[in-house]
């Protein structure tokens, strides 16, 4: 041990600073072969399994003409037509095309089925009715033109019904002049 002592003493500082790293090289290679023992191997490609927490179902309240309105769960992409179907169907006054059958739901959304009552009277009132309002009864708005009401109807279809009248004013074409003259004209 001694002479190992002398034999480092009589070197240079740049020898003695490339011995340290080496050694210092030699324990982080070590500890690092060690290391990897003691982890399972994991081949490239393969994954490795994680716990994802996500919720596969969504909540729909279903009201209107069908046979049992009410609040249900349903798997995570279902459509209106599971909705209604679960709701117990149509009844008999039911306008089957107040609703898009084929549109995806989304979680806490209100599928509304018509009757050809509810559908002739979208102007009650003297206030044009956001879910159940044509294209016809859209366009009488100030402002709203026969393609802007369009595209309130098809922005209804993708969200299934108005729970808010300021909803409008995410309709492309509608900004907040617009819905400031037409916002006291309409309703749910």
């Amino acid at each position: 041990m001694e002479q190992l002592r002398k034999w480092f003493g009589e070197l240079d500082q740049g020898s003695k600073t490339k011995l340290l790293l080496a050694a210092l090289g030699s324990v982080v290679v070590l500890y690092l072969l060690l290391n990897q023992q003691a982890k399972p191997e994991v081949s490239v490609g393969e994954v490795q399994p994680t716990s994802v927490e996500f919720s596969a179902s969504i909540f729909v309240h279903v009201v209107g003409e069908v046979r049992e309105p009410g609040l249900y769960e349903l798997d995570l992409g279902s459509r209106v037509s599971d909705a209604v179907e679960l709701a117990g169907g149509f009844t008999p006054e039911a306008v089957q095309s107040s609703v898009n059958l084929a549109r995806n739901l989304s979680d806490g959304e209100q599928v509304i089925v018509a009757s050809e009552e509810q559908l002739q009277g979208s102007q009650a009132n003297g206030l044009v009715s956001l879910n159940r309002a044509s294209v016809e009864d859209l366009d009488t708005l100030p402002g709203v033109g026969p393609a802007l009401a369009n595209r309130i109807i098809e922005y209804r279809s993708s969200i299934g019904s108005f729970s808010d009248p300021r909803q409008l004013r995410e309709v492309s074409g509608i900004g907040e002049k617009l819905f400031a003259k037409i916002k006291d004209l309409v309703t749910l």
